[in-house]
């Protein structure tokens, strides 16, 4: 990264962020616990399973390599045709933005914009960054800690196992304060619903379904995004589905083969909770779903929509 050393400007500069006062500082409760040798989340109020540690890092950087393979950009073309990335000036927002692949990508690709990366824990780079680009610690559950109508462009993907079934109207409606009249959201999320005839896939999906509807959570949100963003007054310009290949097909059904073996090993000790698994019986469900799906050429829908705020809102 050639123009990487540059510190951002502060976020209380740009947006406006509330400070605690000296006379009642915050407390705060621990953010992380070690389960079974891996760091997960503990932030009040949060269903994310899955973990915060390297190797959690490195799944979601592949998934990102994956996903702009599979998509063939960063920025849906509908967003480039109605806004000007090119001339800068427009204000970007990531939320739940994770490691922040595609941030530090796409901020480099367009040095004139700025950029802001929100998530509810620091796993994005702590020193080396863009110089147009800045992070905020902060649960979206909690709000968006930005002014009305402060955004040109927001991202949200991959959070299916973030958000229970009812927190999705508030982060919607969040996102649809902070975007301006005529901004843009992207979207991008998965059918976790795995498609095949395979016992051993069936087997597994029970047990995924099991833990999902014990955490209040939607594996087949991504398939819902576009109703969900008409319901909350954004219009839908581009929608594009991609069916993945699981464990066949070339590089991209191995890659996602890895990605699907990281998720199940990251969920783990909430699987064996629910379904009363020890950590043998768990690894041969692995080893024999990963056979199913690559004998049965099973797959997954990705869905990826984009949706305007209407400009006379």
């Amino acid at each position: 990264m050639g123009n990487t050393a540059s510190k951002p400007t502060a976020p209380s500069q740009r947006h406006k962020q509330k400070k605690p006062t000296k006379e009642s500082p915050p407390t705060r409760s621990p953010t992380q616990r070690t389960i079974d040798g891996r760091i997960y989340h503990a932030v009040e109020g949060s269903q994310y399973l899955l973990p915060r540690d390297d190797q959690e890092i490195d799944r979601l950087h592949e998934t990102h390599f994956l996903t702009k393979e599979l998509l063939g950009c960063n920025v849906m073309a509908g967003a480039i045709k109605q806004l000007d990335f090119q001339s800068g000036g427009l204000q970007i927002l990531d939320v739940c933005c994770g490691p922040a692949t595609w941030l530090c990508e796409t901020s480099l690709d367009y040095p004139s914009c700025q950029f802001v990366g929100i998530d509810m824990c620091n796993v994005w780079p702590q020193v080396i960054r863009p110089a147009n680009l800045e992070f905020i610690e902060a649960n979206v559950l909690r709000g968006l800690p930005f002014p009305d109508k402060a955004f040109d462009f927001v991202q949200l993907r991959f959070v299916s196992l973030a958000f229970k079934t009812t927190d999705w109207a508030y982060v919607l409606t969040e996102i649809r304060r902070v975007l301006r009249d005529g901004g843009v959201l992207q979207c991008i999320d998965l059918d976790m619903q795995i498609i095949s005839d395979d016992p051993d896939v069936k087997r597994y999906l029970q047990h995924f379904d099991a833990l999902c509807s014990d955490r209040g959570l939607d594996p087949s949100a991504g398939a819902k995004l576009d109703m969900m963003l008409n319901d909350h007054g954004l219009n839908i310009l581009q929608s594009e589905y991609r069916e993945i290949p699981l464990g066949w097909g070339g590089p991209i059904g191995d890659g996602f083969m890895n990605i699907f073996s990281a998720e199940v090993q990251g969920l783990a000790p909430w699987m064996k909770r629910t379904s009363n698994l020890n950590d043998e019986q768990l690894i041969a469900t692995l080893r024999r779903t990963l056979r199913g799906m690559i004998q049965s050429k099973a797959y997954m829908g990705l869905y990826a929509f984009l949706a305007q705020k209407p400009i006379d809102d």
